[in-house]
């Protein structure tokens, strides 16, 4: 009879830990590649728009409105949203593709 009980008790306990291990198996997140992916193209959008936003102060224009984009950019990342800093940094590049010169020094003065 013992063995009967040790048998069913066994049985039981696998059956249990089976059931559980498929649980957390469901419960498990499938998209983190994605998330991990989508963070580091953001990272490099965001190196790749610091580079032009740069370049572009340096031509004299001003990047005043790329700058914006791209910090709200890197406030979406460090709040844990790839994609919508991935939006901000598109944005920027779009800004620094339409900027007109402006002047960056100020002018010089001149004796009348």
């Amino acid at each position: 009879m013992n063995y009967v009980r040790i048998f069913a008790g066994s049985t039981l306990a696998l059956m249990v830990a089976i059931s559980t291990t498929a649980a957390w198996g469901q419960m498990a997140p499938h998209s983190t590649g994605s998330v991990i992916g989508a963070s580091g193209k953001a990272n490099a959008l965001d190196l790749d728009v610091a580079q032009k936003i740069a370049d572009a102060w340096g031509e004299g224009k001003d990047a005043s409105g790329a700058e914006a984009f791209q910090e709200n950019g890197e406030i979406a990342m460090s709040q844990g949203d790839p994609r919508k800093a991935e939006s901000y940094f598109e944005a920027a590049e779009h800004e620094l593709l339409t900027l007109k010169r402006s002047m960056v020094a100020p002018p010089s003065s001149s004796i009348y």
